[in-house]
């Protein structure tokens, strides 16, 4: 691509229209990979457990697990994901819509989550909450400071998650996202719950998080091979 060109591209990009048309194309594929592939799902008896208590809860998963996330919430009770205001944001916003997933615009990046007022809203107003703990930019696989701030702030209890499948492509990306391919086998895995423990540091707690993420994200791994 010439470098007159980049500018353009990416005016294309910040086109609502053009935003819109990509959003449903990669619905239309992960709906496509979903209905032509075997799904499991590992201990999801920890989400049931969690939603009746009626209680907001935060689930995390690494972002470059984000593709095919939609198909692991399987429950009538709302799910919103916290995305990025930015064009590739947006375009991930309407890709989700045709899940019936909600959209926070902000992001998870620095040492501070943006939109921090909607987000405490949403955990005051009980509701199920999603989050790339490592995204948009990275580094990838490890938890920003700003969510463990607002765990220590509100307590509410993260589950961890990830999905695999047997047939993917890792993408040369800062996340090393993983692309995936229809008449495929996913699993999907829920972690241990986690909770900030004030008798730890902010540090503590956010490694215990990371070893819990990253777990289940090797596990989902291996159980999807």
């Amino acid at each position: 691509m010439s470098y007159n060109s980049k500018p353009k591209m990416k005016r294309i990009f910040k086109h609502k229209y053009f935003q819109f048309f990509l959003g449903w194309t990669i619905s239309f594929y992960l709906k496509l990979c979903f209905q032509t592939s075997i799904w499991l799902t590992k201990n999801s008896e920890i989400v049931e457990k969690h939603i009746k208590k009626n209680k907001s809860f935060i689930v995390c998963f690494w972002h470059n697990r984000l593709l095919m996330t939609v198909f692991c919430w399987k429950w009538s009770k709302e799910f919103k994901m916290l995305i990025s205001g930015h064009a590739d944001g947006k375009i991930i916003s309407n890709a989700i819509s045709y899940f019936g997933i909600q959209t926070i615009t902000g992001s998870s990046r620095t040492n501070n989550l943006s939109s921090l007022k909607e987000i405490l809203k949403q955990i005051n107003n009980n509701s199920i909450i999603g989050i790339t703990p490592d995204g948009p930019r990275g580094p990838n696989g490890e938890v920003k400071k700003g969510l463990i701030s607002i765990l220590k702030k509100t307590n509410v209890p993260v589950l961890p998650l990830s999905y695999s499948a047997k047939f993917k492509f890792t993408l040369n990306t800062w996340d090393r996202f993983i692309f995936v391919t229809p008449f495929n086998k996913f699993v999907a895995v829920w972690g241990n719950p986690f909770q900030f423990d004030k008798n730890k540091t902010l540090a503590e707690n956010k490694l215990i998080l990371e070893k819990e993420i990253k777990r289940v994200t090797m596990l989902s791994d291996n159980l999807s091979n």
